[in-house]
């Protein structure tokens, strides 16, 4: 799937502002803001989705999403890494042997509710995904890659193409 979305990426000439992607990774690196962050990968989503994507529905969220944190020059995101309480969606291991002065680090839980789905079932997938995040990150593979960071559990929650939740659990 990641293939498949750097060669579409590649083909439309679907482009991003370096700037501004840099900045976001050095803001959420250094500064912990993950909601300008994921709200700019929620806006690339929703602009750059295809109707063929929309149909791959969470396959689709959950690549684009991969794919846009691989590149991240601060992190090396590890999908369904298995840990001790399961499988984290999105692992977010910062790259401290070359950022040795990174401060935050990110455990990203992503749901999928489709366009047709009651509402009722988003709030579902939220509390899913806080009781998740919050058993991965409580694992020793987790504590061990984090180091001195602050981990961050971020709950990200798509309603077909649109981000309805993007929060952290305390």
């Amino acid at each position: 799937l990641y293939t498949y979305l750097l060669n579409t990426y590649n083909d439309a000439d679907l482009g991003f502002s370096s700037y501004e992607k840099s900045e976001l990774a050095s803001q959420l690196a250094y500064d912990g803001d993950w909601q300008a962050y994921f709200g700019y990968i929620a806006d690339c989503l929703k602009t750059y989705a295809s109707q063929r994507d929309k149909q791959k529905g969470e396959f689709f969220v959950h690549g684009f999403t991969l794919a846009m944190t691989a590149q991240n020059r601060f992190y090396r995101p590890i999908s369904e890494q298995d840990t001790q309480a399961g499988y984290v969606d999105i692992f977010l291991c910062p790259m401290l042997d070359i950022y040795s002065d990174m401060t935050h680090s990110y455990i990203v839980e992503l749901k999928y509710a489709k366009y047709k789905d009651p509402e009722t079932l988003v709030e579902k997938f939220r509390q899913e995904a806080i009781a998740q995040a919050n058993r991965y990150a409580d694992t020793d593979t987790v504590k061990r890659a984090i180091g001195n960071t602050q981990l961050h559990k971020i709950v990200v929650v798509y309603k077909g193409m649109e981000m309805r939740v993007c929060e952290e659990v305390i």
